[in-house]
């Protein structure tokens, strides 16, 4: 079986670009949820209806899906670490998990609840040490063709919240 090795040095530079993504992607949701907010209080202005919160809630969506985007990117920069401790974590799950299986035979009724209640932990445990892809899923087409249009929205929902903001300020 082949050896993949990794530059730390490379990794660590990869890890500062995606965390400079991920801030200037939070500060795109920000002002875009800001602009989405502006708007809903221009459309509240005469009395709020149905149809303006609505209308605000959907325009949060785009922002909102920055925001998702954001944490994943941010997840995908800690995966070299938590795929470091992916081994050790794994036999500690497996130790726990052969611990608990032996108390079982001798609980009683009453240590059931307790019993549960570890062995809860553990299995949760153990799907975040399993869940090593799961921050993958931005990566995908559909996902990031989504990301780049709410990106868009966010830009526009900015302006727009600008413009409401100075309708506002002036009437």
């Amino acid at each position: 079986m082949a050896r993949i090795t990794v530059s730390t040095t490379q990794l660590g530079a990869l890890g500062g670009m995606l965390r400079r993504v991920v801030r200037a992607v939070r500060r795109l949701a920000l002002l875009g949820a800001g602009g989405a907010v502006a708007i809903g209080l221009l459309l509240a202005r005469g009395g709020v209806s149905t149809a303006d919160v609505a209308v605000t809630l959907l325009l949060l969506v785009p922002p909102a899906i920055l925001l998702f985007f954001a944490q994943g990117v941010r997840e995908l920069a800690a995966l070299p670490e938590r795929l470091r401790k992916v081994p050790g974590e794994g036999q500690e799950r497996l130790a726990e998990l052969t611990r608990i299986a032996g108390d079982a035979r001798t609980a009683r009724a009453r240590g059931l609840p307790l019993l549960a209640w570890r062995l809860r932990g553990t299995l949760g445990s153990f799907r975040d040490v399993a869940g090593v892809a799961l921050p993958l899923r931005v990566l995908t087409p559909g996902f990031l063709g989504v990301t780049a249009l709410s990106a868009l929205l966010c830009v526009v929902l900015a302006g727009a919240g600008l413009i409401a903001l100075l309708l506002l300020a002036s009437g």
